[in-house]
């Protein structure tokens, strides 16, 4: 088991987050506290992940990059009052071994026994990546080895996963897999800004041992954006729902939905979310994010630039476990980057994404309720990219990404989930 080493900076940045979030609760309903650097001074650090813990606990993680191209998985664990004495530790047991990109972070939920799970990418021989799932059963102290995921021997190049945990503790993972393509085949990353890659397949597993052992690998659909994340969600009743973009014929490129009644061992028939004609000869590299409320509803937030109207943010949801889905709204008009993130909150939900506001990206933020959603923006003057996020009772924890002088670092900021604030 590897424990906790020092960071340096670290334990400062934690001190200084604490009266941050503190100082913001002083007075009534807190409104925003100031941006707190999480990662170090010298590292370049991006792709953060976060879930919360149902004691209020809030774990995130993100991906250190090394000049020498290899990349390490951290962990930061802190209480709802952002109260913290320890630094983050590494997840991955190889020191440089995980791989990750803008597109692909790793992806973190808590079980209700309080165990903390990380799926994460390590690479592989002949430029092939390998999918990981690491568990904590110290409340984020220390990892024990990680468990590989995807069952196929032949090299590939997995990723686009994401991780989801039922009330019984069950472990469900989804990602994109190509097993049937040779690796000479597979065009490579080269920074993922929409080149043409070949469609992959989306496979499920899920895990009733604690993460320690896997079902068989379940393929769920062909033919899917190579470049867009999937999305995981499990609804009251125990039915799982899983997200993807499809690639249809001619290029277009829509959300679907396939949800499973037997704890994942079987799949209901793909259905298309919203006819978008969105047609791009290229991977958006934007995916779709999943909620369940209590009452069974689900609720899907994607990101479109297709023909039926503006470019922008748009939600839908289901009332009949993903059969048919409402006509999409329009949550944010304009350019947006990654895959949105939705938390189920109150008698809606919180949408958090990366809007181009001109020059710099920002990260925004809407309350969807029966009315129509109000967006605010984090108000900060430089810029945020990539969002995770927790809700902690009504504060949204969001961390992001910063750039300068072509090295990333992220930050860590609390604000009020309601629209009013």
């Amino acid at each position: 088991m590897r424990k906790r080493r020092p960071e340096s900076g670290i334990v400062v940045i934690w001190v200084l987050l604490a009266l941050a979030l503190s100082a913001c609760t002083r007075q009534g309903q807190p409104t925003q506290a100031e941006p707190v650097r999480v990662s170090g001074v010298d590292v370049d650090a991006a792709e953060p992940a976060m879930a919360a813990a149902s004691d209020g606990s809030v774990y995130l993680a993100w991906v250190e990059h090394h000049a020498d191209g290899g990349a390490d998985v951290m962990l930061a664990a802190f209480a709802a009052t952002g109260e913290s004495n320890s630094p983050a530790i590494r997840v991955n047991p190889t020191a440089g071994a995980a791989s990750a990109w803008r597109g692909d972070p790793p992806a973190v939920d808590v079980a209700p026994d309080g165990t903390v799970y990380v799926t994460w990418t390590a690479r592989a021989e002949s430029g092939a990546t390998d999918l990981y799932l690491s568990a904590s059963r110290d409340k984020g102290e220390s990892f024990g080895l990680p468990a590989k995921v995807n069952d196929d021997q032949k090299p590939g190049d997995r990723g686009m996963h994401s991780l989801a945990i039922a009330g019984d503790g069950r472990v469900f993972i989804s990602w994109l897999d190509e097993p049937h393509m040779p690796v000479a085949e597979n065009p490579g990353k080269k920074g993922h800004k929409h080149e043409a890659e070949a469609n992959r397949e989306l496979f499920v597993a899920s895990s009733n041992d604690g993460g320690k052992t896997f079902s068989p690998n379940q393929l769920i659909a062909r033919e899917v954006c190579p470049c867009c994340k999937t999305s995981l969600a499990i609804g009251p009743d125990r039915r799982v729902y899983v997200s993807w973009r499809q690639v249809l014929p001619g290029n277009l490129r829509h959300i679907a939905v396939a949800s499973s009644s037997d704890l994942g061992q079987t799949f209901s028939s793909p259905v298309i979310v919203s006819d978008d004609r969105w047609t791009i000869a290229g991977c958006p590299v934007s995916g779709s994010s999943l909620s369940v409320s209590t009452d069974g509803t689900l609720q899907v937030l994607w990101y479109s630039g297709g023909e039926e109207g503006p470019n922008g943010v748009y939600r839908s949801e289901s009332k009949d476990a993903g059969r048919t889905f409402s006509p999409r709204q329009l949550v944010a008009e304009g350019q947006a980057q990654g895959t949105p993130v939705l938390l189920p909150y109150r008698e809606g939900a919180v949408a958090i994404w990366q809007a181009d506001l001109g020059s710099n990206a920002h990260v925004m933020t809407a309350y969807l309720g029966d009315t129509l959603p109000v967006v605010n923006g984090l108000n900060q003057e430089v810029s945020s990219e990539l969002p995770a996020a927790s809700l902690v009772d009504d504060q949204i924890l969001v961390a992001y990404i910063q750039s300068s002088n072509d090295r990333r670092s992220v930050w860590l900021v609390r604000k009020a989930a309601t629209a009013g604030h």
